[in-house]
């Protein structure tokens, strides 16, 4: 049984999709709009500058898409991803003294572009009869009842300059800025949400890369992690569905990287360790670089705003933006869409007294407040490490920070403590699970043994 006639969801980004996924079987019909093309094919869009750069979806939400779009992980491996455990084929990097072994860990990893993600997705969605995918539309606003009690329609503008409405039971803002949420909330007397902002002045250079026969990496990931307070600048290789690699190097504040080939390359010197400029130094560039900019990790606490209109759910980057160089946006869109289906599957089974849209969005931001917290601490934790960065640091933050350290230095040691990092990195398991008594007790332990044998070593 359906809980309304018609939804729109803003956006055709990986949230958008899977959030129109999300709703089907709860509406009748499922209008998604999206002001770029969305033909399907496998190419960057200009509405997603960062399309161009290298981008992970992390185990945890690969789960969450298998668990929305069914043989969605065996469909993108159809479609050219490629695929290994999570502890092969990648050397990870944590210092020029900590870098992890390579052994599996029983985690599948998928390696491809965005595009190629996004691509698969419509796939599945252009076979839903419920679903109309409009493309070339820029939304102008969403529409009030009289009362603004709740959202009735949705106005775009079409490529030719015409101008539609949408009817609407439920909007779904997946456009990421989150402006028509902002724009409702003021165009109905309501206040702005609250903020949480961390300055961290993030910058990165991307090249698509390849190399000669006898000359690839025996690796698909390579990984160099900045070294904190004093070496800012990281490194990533990541392999791709063509047989190109992304090659990424990253800095905060005036050390921005540059946009040249040699002074990329001349920039990877200066990571902790030399493996990636040397690996640089070997490949052929592919087209030209590209560069982005991300100023600050921002939140909006949506969930502490009163009166809530019905039939608003603003999602994914309208409510949480991540330092995307730890690769949980399009994860964290995954997990929240799922979140969203189990919460309209209790309204359809009649779980719900009253109307079913009445304290959705609020029943929807209860269930998936957890993971968002979760994935939130994940994201600012590293960049509080640098004194640029501006914003209060948590209670105990230099503790939580020397036992971060003392936590990869026994990942590289132990496989357990390995895996266990690695599940919770990939979104797979909370962060809590590392900060139990008797992990604590074993990270300690591990740390206090290397420590007496390099010790030994050197006397």
């Amino acid at each position: 049984m359906t809980i309304g006639k018609q939804a729109v969801v803003i956006g055709a980004g990986i949230g958008g999709l899977a959030a129109a996924q999300a709703l089907i079987g709860s509406f009748e019909r499922i209008v998604l709009l999206e002001r770029d093309h969305a033909s399907g094919a496998v190419e960057p869009r200009a509405g997603v500058p960062q399309g161009r750069h290298a981008h992970a979806l992390l185990p945890g939400g690969a789960k969450a898409l298998d668990a929305l779009f069914d043989g969605f992980s065996t469909a993108l491996r159809d479609a050219g991803a490629r695929y290994s455990d999570l502890g092969l084929k990648m050397q990870f990097e944590f210092s020029a003294q900590d870098s992890v072994p390579e052994g599996a860990l029983g985690i599948p990893l998928l390696k491809c572009t965005r595009p190629l993600i996004e691509s698969v997705l419509l796939r599945f969605l252009n076979q839903r009869k419920e679903i109309a995918i409009l493309d070339g539309r820029r939304v102008t606003g969403i529409v009030a009842t009289p009362d603004g009690q709740s959202v009735a329609a949705v106005r775009c503008e079409t490529r030719d300059g015409m101008h539609e409405t949408h009817d609407a039971d439920l909007v779904v803002d997946a456009s990421g800025r989150g402006k028509p949420t902002l724009d409702f909330l003021q165009a109905t007397g309501r206040s702005a949400p609250e903020e949480t902002a961390f300055r961290i002045d993030f910058s990165y250079t991307t090249a698509i890369i390849e190399f000669a026969d006898g000359e690839r990496p025996e690796f698909d990931v390579l990984r160099t992690m900045p070294a904190p307070p004093h070496n800012p600048r990281q490194g990533l290789l990541l392999a791709r569905e063509d047989n190109c690699y992304f090659a990424s190097v990253g800095s905060r504040g005036a050390d921005v990287p540059p946009g040249d080939w040699p002074g990329f390359i001349e920039f990877a010197a200066g990571l902790q360790t030399r493996s990636l400029h040397d690996l640089f130094k070997r490949a052929r560039l592919h087209g030209k670089l590209v560069q982005y900019a991300f100023p600050e990790n921002r939140r909006r606490h949506f969930e502490r705003c009163e009166n809530w209109p019905r039939g608003l759910i603003p999602f994914a980057d309208a409510i949480c933006r991540f330092n995307p160089i730890y690769g949980q946006g399009m994860s964290a869109a995954a997990v929240e869409a799922e979140r969203l289906r189990d919460v309209l599957a209790s309204r359809r089974d009649g779980q719900h007294a009253g109307h079913p849209l009445d304290g959705l969005f609020e029943a929807f931001m209860q269930k998936t407040l957890p993971a968002l917290d979760n994935i939130w601490m994940l994201a600012v934790m590293p960049d509080f490490a640098f004194p640029e960065t501006q914003g209060a640091r948590p209670d105990k933050f230099e503790e939580s920070l020397k036992f971060n350290g003392m936590l990869q230095r026994a990942a590289c040691i132990d496989v357990d403590i390995r895996k266990l990092l690695f599940e919770v990195m990939a979104l797979l398991k909370p962060s809590t699970e590392l900060r139990t008594e008797a992990v604590v007790e074993k990270v300690k332990r591990l740390c206090a043994e290397f420590d007496a044998a390099k010790t030994s070593l050197e006397a």
